[in-house]
């Protein structure tokens, strides 16, 4: 949970303003709203507005808790502001009155629903499970229903109304979270107040009930969608026996009962339906394709027409986040002469991030962490220092910027806080024109990332871009613009699935000839890898083989055909964790 406090003048402290604070796995989100730099005896400087810093939590040097102020105090390396005094804590979820609005409206709608759906349900029930209930009855039932979820849809709402826990519950609230991820933060005995507000501990507790994000509520109103169209199907389909046993005289005894039950006469017979001719094709040119044939036991089989609109590749095996970090280089160097540490190394890192989106962002950050490793065959690694990384902003969608960054030690990881993808179709992606300019970028990790992107999409513009860039081809580059040359090409492979088959696996794939000529004598590679996809640098080591397999699509495969490829890959004892697959001609397929 997000929380809100001030930063108040004292003889410690030297920020004074607005801040946000969240804690989060990866460290403390601090944010600067309005905050101004203070000293006892000089007035404050011009408040920094909306800067977001991330800090690890290695990065807190120190945190406790005296009296009603929250004492904070970051790594100075980190920022000029760091040393903070907080008061007046709230949780943060104080909404803006439009985002309230929204909020309201879908707790009212959702009432109304609920409160209509709960009425029908409870009278089609009572009428279901008791058939001698008068209508009355029934009607009763569901007004009193209707009720019951309107008088629960107006509290939430009036909860929502009510706004955030603050005061002594949200600093508390803050204070537990923080004290999750700091063993060492010191608290003061300081009294409590006589008890938090109905308003404040209803809110918190129905926050904890409501959905956070969209997917989670188009989730959620499928979920009571079906459920409701299961319980009016069960309402609505009639029961033999139970309105046999509804209707059936009160002098019969049970084993009458049991054998009318049993008569023919009642029982319902299933239509016998004509057996169908031809299974469904998938595409409507299905039927010129070549018929099933079954390989040698073993050997590759042939099924069913299918298409692919794209290859299937490690580099989209995933949906491309909204920002991609890039890793433009990396070099290492020992400490100067007139360095105290000369003996120790540093690196040096060139870093870009590239906008994927269509949407325009601000206040990107990252985080690089250093970190130093013990002499092997020890693997322990200790992390020495940390660097910040800030572009205010707005980073359009398609556009990359670089930071060049130093520190000591061996070894690294960089922390994006950016979430979400665009997509597994790309629906939310940066229009192609704007990408395409990521092909005239200084560095050549950002014109590959451009280059693949422009493949996933089927850009023409891709083809010019990787030849261009293997006209300058350097050695680590090869494994990345080979696979966007395979991605290229007419003949296609998608749609891999790996099975477990006794000691081997059943390998299923689409090989799709995207071309306007028919092809001969094509081949299915299939190989085991032991890592799921490529590095985030284009330059990164690429997967290493562990074992392959080649099945011969026999006969031709007409332009604009594809058909499905089956059989069994020997796996030499190995135990991978992804499969790539590639299709062309035998003589020509990638070695």
């Amino acid at each position: 949970m997000r929380y809100r406090a001030i930063a108040m003048a004292s003889e410690r402290s030297n920020a004074v303003g607005t801040v946000e604070l969240e804690c989060t796995p990866s460290g403390l989100s601090l944010v600067y709203l309005g905050v101004g730099a203070w000293s006892q005896g000089y007035a404050p400087t011009e408040p920094t507005e909306r800067r977001t810093l991330p800090v690890p939590w290695s990065g807190v040097t120190r945190a406790s808790l005296e009296g009603e102020q929250l004492y904070l105090e970051i790594d100075k390396e980190l920022g000029p502001l760091n040393r903070l005094c907080l008061v007046h804590f709230s949780s943060g979820a104080a909404l803006h009155h439009h985002q309230l609005y929204r909020r309201r409206l879908v707790v009212r709608i959702a009432t109304i629903g609920a409160a209509l759906v709960g009425a029908l349900i409870a009278s089609a029930t009572a009428l279901k499970l008791a058939p001698g209930t008068s209508a009355r009855a029934a009607l009763a039932m569901a007004c009193l229903t209707a009720l019951v979820l309107a008088a629960i849809g107006l509290f939430a709402d009036r909860l929502l109304a009510a706004g955030g826990i603050e005061g002594f519950e949200a600093r508390q609230a803050f204070v537990s979270e923080l004290a999750g991820y700091l063993p060492n933060f010191a608290h003061s005995p300081v009294a409590l107040p006589s008890g938090p507000s109905l308003s404040a501990r209803g809110f918190t507790w129905f926050q904890g009930l409501l959905p956070r994000t969209t997917a989670a509520v188009v989730m959620l109103l499928s979920a009571l969608t079906l459920g409701l169209v299961l319980m009016t199907r069960w309402l609505l389909t009639s029961d033999p026996a139970h309105e046999l046993g509804a209707h059936a005289p009160s002098g019969r005894n049970e084993s009458l009962a049991s054998d009318t039950l049993r008569a023919p006469a009642l029982q319902v017979q299933e239509p016998e339906l004509p057996a169908p001719s031809a299974q469904p094709e998938r595409s409507a040119r299905a039927a010129v394709a070549p018929p099933a044939a079954s390989g040698a036991a073993g050997g590759p089989s042939v099924g069913e027409a299918c298409r692919c609109k794209r290859a299937d590749s490690l580099l989209w095996a995933t949906p491309f986040p909204r920002l991609s970090v890039l890793l433009l280089s990396q070099k290492t160097r020992v400490g100067r002469e007139d360095d105290e540490r000369k003996d120790k190394k540093y690196l040096e890192l060139g870093v870009a991030v590239v906008n994927n989106s269509n949407e325009p962002m601000k206040d990107v950050a990252l985080l690089v962490e250093f970190y130093e490793r013990d002499p092997p065959p020890s693997t322990k690694q200790y992390l020495i220092t940390t660097r910040p990384l800030y572009f205010a902003g707005p980073l359009e969608g398609g556009q990359a910027i670089k930071w060049d960054v130093e520190a000591r030690g061996t070894a690294f990881l960089i922390r994006n806080p950016q979430t979400g993808d665009i997509g597994s179709e790309g629906e939310s992606s940066a229009p192609t024109n704007l990408l395409a300019e990521l092909l005239h970028a200084h560095n050549r990790p950002v014109r590959m990332h451009g280059a693949m992107l422009l493949t996933f999409f089927g850009d023409p513009r891709a083809k010019d871009a990787i030849l261009e860039l293997r006209e300058a081809l350097r050695e680590d580059e090869a494994p990345y613009l080979d696979r966007l040359m395979q991605a290229l090409g007419d003949t296609r492979a998608c749609a891999l699935h790996v099975a477990e088959h006794g000691s081997s696996r059943s390998v299923h794939a689409c090989v799709h000839n995207a071309g306007k000529e028919t092809r001969k004598n094509l081949g299915l590679r299939v190989r085991a890898l032991d890592q799921p996809s490529l590095n985030d640098s284009p330059t990164g080591a690429p997967p290493n083989v562990l074992a392959e397999a080649t099945f011969a699509v026999p006969g031709e495969l007409a332009a604009d055909q594809g058909v499905t490829v089956s059989g069994d890959f020997d796996l030499n004892g190995t135990n991978p964790v992804a499969f790539e697959a590639f299709a062309d001609r035998m003589d020509l397929l990638p070695r």
